[in-house]
């Protein structure tokens, strides 16, 4: 498969915000990029560009986000789509700035919609025979991703945060 197949809904469902308003469109200047995730033999990876992925091969997406403003911003919340057809791995989510990662899943039958958690992220199961209890949750189930900035992001800081996904 393309690998801009997994770009588009990425790229729609990208969000940043301060609090809880969006940012005014020349406030930060923003930048995807991808590369495939290539383990050698001896362990060592190489991160390439490629235009295609087969099922198993790991994606690298990297965001970055430049604060283009003279002030500095507060309470910035970057958040990425996990694709249909992708999954979490559990390597790879990082950030330059100091940040609360997230994911967001369906992790209380109870509540309707998604809820974000930290990782090890914890979901209710209702068993068969009603006993609700908790297990950790299949990074399967992951929709997305966030990172919680916990500073401030200076005027001209740039936050760059990573992670991966397996081509299921």
């Amino acid at each position: 498969m393309t690998l801009t197949s997994y770009l588009s809904p990425l790229v729609a469902g990208l969000t940043l915000s301060l609090s809880a308003a969006p940012l005014a469109a020349d406030a930060v200047e923003s930048h995807l990029s991808f590369l495939v995730v290539e383990t050698a033999q001896d362990g060592t990876e190489a991160l390439t560009e490629r235009a295609e992925v087969k099922p198993g091969e790991v994606i690298h997406y990297a965001l970055s986000h430049e604060n283009t403003t003279d002030t500095e911003m507060q309470g910035l919340i970057i958040a990425a789509p996990v694709p249909e057809g992708l999954t979490l791995t559990t390597d790879g989510a990082s950030t330059s700035v100091p940040a609360v990662f997230e994911v967001q899943a369906d992790l209380d039958p109870e509540l309707e919609g998604l809820e974000w958690s930290t990782l090890p992220a914890m979901r209710k199961v209702v068993d068969p025979d009603g006993t609700l209890r908790e297990e950790e949750l299949p990074f399967e189930e992951v929709r997305a991703v966030r990172w919680s900035l916990s500073e401030g992001l200076e005027a001209g800081e740039i936050a760059l945060n990573t992670y991966r996904v397996r081509v299921n």
